[in-house]
């Protein structure tokens, strides 16, 4: 998994999800990075190749917080 700065795309980070991973975006991690799985091509950790299989995501989503009216 790669995540990318939207403010500044220079910065990234390589993220390796093994099997039956579980992950959790927040904060800047989720609102200010895109996040994406890497095609087959480009899929290597650390020099290795990580294979691509069939994965299944399941999202949960917080409702946002109310906004302050003052």
């Amino acid at each position: 998994m790669r995540l990318v700065s939207e403010q500044n795309p220079q910065d990234w980070l390589d993220l390796l999800l093994e099997r039956r991973s579980l992950y959790i975006l927040r904060g800047p991690a989720r609102y200010e990075f895109t996040h994406e799985i890497l095609k087959d091509e480009e899929s290597f950790f650390d020099g290795r190749k990580v294979p691509r299989e069939r994965r299944i995501s399941v999202i949960c989503r917080n409702l946002p917080l109310p906004s302050d009216p003052s």
